[in-house]
């Protein structure tokens, strides 16, 4: 690595580490500027059957979301067992947590790459796979801010634009995609070292070409398992509002829960930690409620974050991820098949 290249690389670090602990100080400043024990004494209505039941509900979006995976690349050729699909899924949600933006949850590509694939198609179907969760989230929260105006100025004219830029990134991926290639090929010469430049393009042609694998029936398969998630995944925290008595409308809890989890996704901080908090003070005071239940009810993310990486990390732990286990995986895997002739 030249001397420049090195130099551009140790400043985004420092910048992704600064900005990672920015969004740490945000959060410890958000929790001694409030009333903490009043709003840890809402979590304390929280019973062990309630507990249990949201646990389920988790394990059951998690299970769906990993078929739905399976089933993106199953149209690709390759075939994963049911159960070592939702072990992967689950081992990313846990490595998405620790890492900014959730680039971690792209795991699941280092299991096909070891399969065989190339880089460009095992990317695919993690791409694929966030691509949908993101254009369902824009989707569902900018309908519940309908329900819902003034909640901040210049609402459904931001909201608007924020919906057809997404709904625009996402036709350009399907039907221009040559306009997508420059686009991201302009970045990465920009962000990645020259050495990288040449791969990533070689990856990006890969990935893009894959779209046509994707036929009407997967595809109409993929958006009703999407459906299916996000609505346990509201239905979750729906739940939480209730018992934390937040007496608001189910729409505001989408609308809120939307904003949050957007803005987890931005690599600002680690899983939207402080970000997350204040958003969600934001939405909560313009409807009159304190910042006591706005931060009661981003612990809700935090204990979901926490169950479902409490078990990633047991799928991570004991997943084959590594070019070491792909011997036993292909024996693993083709052993049914021997069975069946």
């Amino acid at each position: 690595m030249r001397l420049s290249e090195k130099a551009k690389f140790l400043r985004g670090k420092k910048a992704r580490i600064t900005m990672q602990a920015l969004g740490i100080a945000l959060f410890i400043y958000i929790l001694i500027s409030i009333d903490l024990s009043k709003a840890l004494r809402s979590l304390s209505r929280i019973t062990l059957y309630e507990a249990l039941l949201v646990i389920a509900l988790l394990i059951v979006i998690t299970f769906i979301k990993g078929f739905r995976w399976r089933l993106i690349v199953a149209g690709q050729g390759t075939e994963i067992p049911m159960f070592r699909s939702f072990l992967l899924y689950y081992a990313g949600l846990y490595l998405g947590f620790i890492t900014p933006g959730k680039v971690g949850d792209f795991i699941k590509s280092i299991y096909l790459v070891n399969r065989g694939m190339s880089v460009g198609r095992a990317v695919f179907s993690s791409f694929l796979d966030r691509m949908g969760d993101v254009i369902f989230l824009v989707l569902i929260g900018y309908i519940s801010l309908l329900f819902f105006p003034g909640l901040f100025s210049n609402q459904i004219l931001i909201s608007t634009l924020i919906l057809i830029v997404t709904l625009a990134v996402s036709l350009a991926v399907f039907w221009r995609r040559d306009i997508l290639t420059r686009l991201i090929r302009q970045f990465g010469a920009y962000v990645l070292p020259s050495r990288f430049v040449s791969r990533m393009d070689q990856a990006l042609s890969g990935m893009l070409k894959e779209f046509d694998t994707l036929d009407v029936r997967s595809s109409i398969s993929i958006v009703l398992l999407t459906l299916t998630g996000w609505f346990l995944q509201y239905l979750i925290f729906i739940i939480f509002a209730d018992l934390l008595s937040l007496n608001i409308s189910v729409f505001i809890v989408v609308a809120s829960v939307s904003a949050a989890i957007f803005t987890s996704m931005i690599p600002i901080s680690i899983s939207g930690l402080g970000t997350r908090e204040l958003v969600l003070i934001f939405i909560f005071s313009r409807i009159g409620l304190s910042s006591e239940s706005a931060v009661s009810f981003s612990f809700s993310f935090i204990l979901v974050t926490f169950v479902q990486c409490t078990i990633g990390l047991l799928c991570w732990l004991t997943g084959p991820f590594y070019a070491g286990d792909l011997r036993s995986i292909t024996d693993e895997e083709k052993e049914p098949e021997k069975n069946s002739k």
